[in-house]
């Protein structure tokens, strides 16, 4: 049995052009993303499904059916897109659902990870994994982008974690970590949302 990654599929989702997906139709996408998660994902292998399995507008009466084709046994990591579908609809599909905002420890292939679905709640003490932002960006210092806008529509396997850790420790140099120079960093207070879209319980949806 092996481990494997991903996040962020969307289905039902029809804006390609923003999603910068190379796609022209819904069963399209579908199709081949079903047709790469399956070729290397077997039946008894687990996979995390780091958030928004749907798309947060599709009919679930017409898109969910089509999680049944992904191989694995699978554990949901709720996501923004999640939020207008129950477990009980996400129960046929899902071992287990984890609720929006938590996370998993576990370890991978040696590494010591943090599972969520939200950047911004990466731990300083684990290598985490995540979703939410599809090709934005694909590593940080301590994250990795699990989703699949960023792995060529395919889920990441388990030994490919300590292969990207190594990647981010020891190769990339400082033009891939530039959002940390002085260049970028004098627009942090005066660019870019200053929230995230996971609210604080209680807190009024946005």
């Amino acid at each position: 049995m092996k481990t494997f990654l991903t996040a962020d599929w969307h289905i039902g989702e029809e804006r390609f052009e923003l999603m910068q997906r190379p796609f022209r139709a819904v069963a399209e996408y579908i199709d081949a993303l079903v047709a790469h998660h399956n070729a290397a994902v077997a039946p008894d292998d687990l996979v995390y499904v780091n958030g928004d399995v749907l798309y947060q507008k599709a009919s679930p009466e017409e898109f969910l059916p089509h999680v049944a084709r992904f191989h694995g046994r699978k554990i949901l990591l709720r996501g923004n897109h999640d939020r207008p579908f129950t477990d009980v609809q996400f129960a046929p599909y899902f071992e287990r659902i984890v609720p929006e905002g938590e996370g998993i420890d576990v370890t991978i292939a040696g590494v010591p990870c943090f599972i969520t679905h939200y950047p911004s709640l990466a731990r300083e003490d684990r290598f985490n994994l995540v979703g939410h932002i599809h090709s934005a960006w694909k590593f940080q210092l301590n994250s990795l982008n699990v989703g699949v806008d960023v792995h060529h529509f395919r889920p990441v396997a388990e030994e490919q974690i300590p292969f990207f850790l190594e990647a981010i420790e020891s190769f990339y140099d400082l033009d891939v970590w530039t959002a940390y120079q002085p260049a970028n960093q004098a627009h942090f207070a005066t660019r870019g949302k200053k929230s995230t879209y996971l609210k604080p319980k209680g807190s009024p949806a946005e």
